[in-house]
């Protein structure tokens, strides 16, 4: 599992490009933040992509 921060240095593109290309609300990042006992405002660094959404990621960001 990849934070959006990990994603995003990993494909060497910004954050708010791997939330676009997730197809994953901010909401729900948050929403997955508080349960992992972060502050909601942290969903960037919160473990949540699999290495399948990381390929889908990638797939989705290649031009």
């Amino acid at each position: 599992m990849r934070s959006i921060n990990q994603a995003a240095a990993l494909l060497h593109v910004t954050p708010a490009e791997i939330l676009d290309a997730s197809g994953l609300t901010l909401g729900e990042l948050e929403h997955l933040a508080e349960l992992d006992g972060y502050d909601p405002c942290q969903y960037r660094q919160v473990p949540v992509l699999t290495d399948h959404d990381m390929q889908r990621i990638a797939d989705r960001l290649s031009p």
